[in-house]
């Protein structure tokens, strides 16, 4: 609905106000960018598959026994991340490696050895540290 300052519909009116996007902030495009990721745990060598927007931040809560399933299993270590557009992706993801067998999470990442990275270090400004794979 048009605003009666707006010219009384002569074709020069501007746009009605729209919300602005949840991913548009202050003119520019925040991009928010989905993990996929797979810890092992040093003191039984399982897996375990997880979905995370900050996934540093989210090793660091598997290691501070802040989590109930991964708490008596620490320390973990990350060893293998993919980086998806959608939420919806990267829940599809886990979901799929979910269903993997320790044998083919195994190959996977083997497959990725000598890419990076996070090397689970974090700064206070949120910069995330990466690393090569051996």
């Amino acid at each position: 609905r048009m605003l009666p300052c707006h010219g009384r519909g002569r074709g020069f009116e501007s746009r009605p106000l729209r919300k602005i996007p949840p991913n548009k902030v202050g003119g520019n495009f925040h991009l928010i960018m989905f993990y996929v990721y797979i810890i092992q745990s040093q003191f039984d060598k399982t897996y375990y598959k997880g979905f995370s927007i900050h996934p540093i931040l989210r090793l660091q809560q598997h290691n501070n026994k802040e989590t109930k399933y991964t708490s008596h299993k620490i320390p973990w270590v990350l060893l293998y991340i993919e980086i998806l557009e959608t939420k919806t992706l990267a829940l599809k993801r886990e979901k799929a490696l979910k269903k993997y067998s320790h044998q083919q999470i195994e190959q996977l990442i083997e497959r990725r050895k000598g890419h990076f990275v996070p090397d689970g270090r974090i700064k206070k400004d949120t910069m995330i540290h990466w690393k090569c794979l051996p």
